[in-house]
Formats: structure tokens, C-alpha cells, sequence
């Protein structure tokens, strides 16, 4: 029989070396382009390709090579890049459209990087003056999702430089980078669901209570989850249910994007999207964002970009908001 002092010792030297392997295995994570961008400090991006050319060809099957550099107070590091326009009404509407991004898996490796190689580009959409400031709204709106669901797309904001390849035009602006389909579903450990037509008991209850309202927060109607429209759903083991992750809030009240209000006069009438309504998930919820009320306001307050006049018309929504839901009767209303 082995030693009682024998076994001790065995079995720590056992736990020692288990505790290696996951050091090993966490200093061995890599990080993906997102995560090496998203805290950077005083980050500075320059996309150069054919940028006027992807304009002209904006409603075509056009795709144009160029490179991307990412500079922060630390490093610099340049990664060439495919570049798409991507969307339906904002290719469309947009003076400069959303982009989508695809960088080369190997040049990724060889920054050290995950492979996670698809990714979108929110841009200022409006060649105005005013136009940043939407774009500001809407990552502002990622920001408060992010708030009450660590399940949200993250986000990242950043000064760029667009330079036309063949022209050398340079245009600066804002733009958000999003996190990956790949990046998001791997961090929550589920898989993407082609769930078009789906009902309403095969949605987690909270968390189709929780997108609803928060939708209802940023006066947003511009979402369906039957149709899969503005909302994807992830799956898995881990996961009561299908959860539902939001995104595109630029036709939201709270951003107000002048191609989706062309008329910036009209007062936005909040109302409930259809599916949901469950009462003991609602409450849940309802507690939740009014716990979050100050945090809410902290985020807005605290955006040093948003011009004056635009903060206080996000403030005068958020007040709106609060002063509905605060009312004794708000939660028998809102059921109904």
C-alpha cells in the first residue's frame, strides 16, 4: 500500500501540473483583430482601396482589395483587406454605405491573430455635416444593449481615414467596427440558428422579453423576430431556448437617423413590438433597466463626441422613458 505521505505528494504534483496545462492553454488565446482593437488607446484607422468606386458600384456586385492600418500609442500594424458595400436600404440611401470587411485568415495568423476574418463597418452613411452624430447615436444604442445583455454584438468607434487607391482622396470620418458572427457565437458558446418563421415559444422567455423592450426604450419597430429581420438567434446546449441578439438601431426614435425620419418634426409614439408579453419575465426585466437608469445616463453624459444638441435630444428620450415606466400603471399598459 502506498504511503499515505507518498499519495500527498502525488496528488500535488498532479494539481501543479494541471495548473500549468491552463496557464499554458490561457497565455496560448489568441486574440482575434476585434480583441487587439477594441481597447486600444487612441486608436487611428486608415482603410485604403478604391473607396469611389465602391460608391459608383454601390447597388453592384463590387468588391475592391486595398489594406487596412491600425495605430494606437503602442504599435502600428497593416493587414490587406477585401472590401464589399453590404446592406439593403443603406446601400441604397447612403451617400457612403456600410461596408464588410474580409481580411486574408493567413496575413491574420501571421499577426497573431484568430481567424475571425468577416467583419461589418458602420459608416457615417450621410455626407452632411450633422451626419457623424447619427453614427454616434447608433453606437451609443450598442452601448446601453450592452449594458443590460452581455449577449449583444460589441462594438468599437474609431476615427478613420478612407483613401481612394487610385485618386488618393482622402476622407475622414468616424466609424464602427462590430464584433464577428463567428466572434460572438464562440464567446457564448453556441452555434447560429436559420430559424425564419419562427414562434414565439421557442425564444428564451427573458431574453425575448428583455430585446422587446429595449426596443421599446430606444423607439425602435424596425425588428421582427418571426422574420429573422435586425435579430439573429443562437442555440446550444448551454442555452434555454433560442436567444435572440439585436442589431442595426438606426431606424430607432433614439438615433433618428434623417433617412429613416425625413421628417425630423415627427414626435415618435412609443409602442410595443407584438411578440412576448410574459408577465413574470416582463417584471424581471422592467427591474432590470430601472436599476440600470443611472449607468444609462452615465454613458450618454460621458460620450464626449455627441455634439451638445444631440445629447440633449438622447437625454430628452431616455427622460421620456422614465417617466413612462415609473408610473404605477406602466406594467398592466405595456401587458395589454
Amino acid at each position: 500500500m502506498v504511503p499515505l505521505y507518498i499519495r500527498a505528494l502525488l496528488f500535488s504534483i498532479c494539481v501543479l501540473a494541471i495548473g500549468d496545462l491552463l496557464a499554458q492553454k490561457k497565455s496560448d488565446h489568441k486574440l482575434s483583430l476585434f480583441d487587439r482593437i477594441e481597447n486600444s488607446e487612441k486608436l487611428k484607422v486608415v482603410l485604403e482601396t478604391q473607396i469611389d468606386s465602391l460608391i459608383t458600384m454601390k447597388l453592384k456586385p463590387f468588391e475592391s482589395r486595398g489594406h487596412m492600418t491600425f495605430s494606437d500609442d503602442t504599435s502600428t500594424f497593416q493587414i490587406p483587406v477585401k472590401v464589399s458595400v453590404r446592406g439593403k436600404f443603406r446601400r441604397r440611401t447612403c451617400d457612403f454605405p456600410p461596408l464588410k470587411l474580409d481580411f486574408p485568415k493567413d496575413d491574420l495568423k501571421e499577426l497573431g491573430l484568430t481567424k475571425d476574418d468577416d467583419y461589418k463597418l458602420v459608416t457615417h452613411c450621410l455626407e452632411k455635416k450633422d451626419a457623424q452624430n447619427y453614427l454616434f447615436r447608433e453606437f451609443l444604442a450598442y452601448k446601453l444593449y450592452r449594458e443590460v445583455e452581455e449577449t449583444g454584438y460589441r462594438a468599437v468607434l474609431f476615427p478613420i481615414i478612407y483613401r481612394d487607391s487610385d485618386t488618393h482622396k482622402r476622407t475622414r470620418s468616424y466609424a464602427v467596427l462590430l464584433e464577428s458572427n463567428e466572434e460572438l457565437k464562440d464567446r457564448l458558446d453556441g452555434k447560429w440558428c436559420d430559424c425564419m418563421g419562427l414562434e414565439a415559444d421557442s425564444i428564451n422567455k427573458y431574453y425575448r422579453e428583455l430585446v422587446i423592450f429595449f426596443q421599446y426604450m430606444i423607439g425602435n419597430k424596425d425588428m421582427n423576430m418571426h422574420i429573422e429581420h435586425n435579430v439573429r438567434f443562437l442555440e446550444g446546449e448551454k442555452h434555454e431556448k433560442k436567444i435572440p441578439i439585436p442589431y442595426d438601431f438606426d431606424f430607432s426614435a433614439f438615433v433618428r437617423a434623417p433617412y429613416a425620419f425625413t421628417d425630423q418634426s415627427v414626435t415618435y409614439d412609443r409602442s410595443p413590438l407584438v411578440m412576448g408579453k410574459d408577465p413574470e419575465e416582463f417584471a424581471k426585466v422592467l427591474s432590470l433597466f430601472k436599476s440600470k437608469k443611472e449607468a444609462f445616463y452615465t454613458i450618454i453624459h460621458d460620450f464626449k463626441l455627441l455634439s451638445r444638441r444631440h445629447k440633449k435630444r438622447c437625454i430628452k428620450f431616455m427622460d421620456n422613458f422614465y417617466r413612462l415606466i415609473e408610473r404605477p400603471n406602466f406594467s398592466s399598459k405595456y401587458l395589454r
